[in-house]
């Protein structure tokens, strides 16, 4: 009995600390506010700040969701899976709004600095899309 009763103890120590493991699971975990950005896809350039764009992107764990707007009208939303390797950020989306994003990965090359979320993301050489988000609280 009294070596349960130690292996209880032991086991009720660590448990806090793998919690808190979960908790900071990679850097990108949280809340997102999209501040500016731009993409161009299909020959056509589109500027957020002219566009009136505005987004909100949520990643917990492995998983991503964003929902934008545009001039005040529902613009598109996605969800899916993230993968992280490095400076590295893959957006692979299973559910969409626009049917052909769903099953395509997204690579993005990201910096972090302070709370800002900094990615750009490129298509045969050429920046296609560039984007800063803001952590929210």
């Amino acid at each position: 009995m009294k070596g349960t009763t130690r292996l209880l103890a032991r086991v009720s120590l660590l448990l806090p600390l793998l919690a808190s493991l979960q908790l900071q699971a990679h850097p990108l975990e949280g809340r997102w506010q999209l501040l500016t950005g731009e993409v161009n896809e299909q020959g056509q350039q589109l500027d957020y700040a002219k566009a009136s764009m505005q987004g909100v992107k949520l990643i917990s764990g492995y998983h991503f969701s964003f929902i934008s707007h545009k001039d005040g009208q529902f613009y598109a939303a996605a969800a899916g899976s993230i993968t992280l390797e490095g400076q590295n950020y893959s957006e692979t989306p299973q559910y969409a709004s626009y049917a052909p994003m769903i099953g395509e990965t997204y690579r993005f090359v990201y910096r972090l600095e302070g709370d800002l979320w900094h990615n750009e993301r490129f298509a045969d050489g050429k920046l296609v899309e560039r984007e800063t988000w803001k952590r929210l609280p």
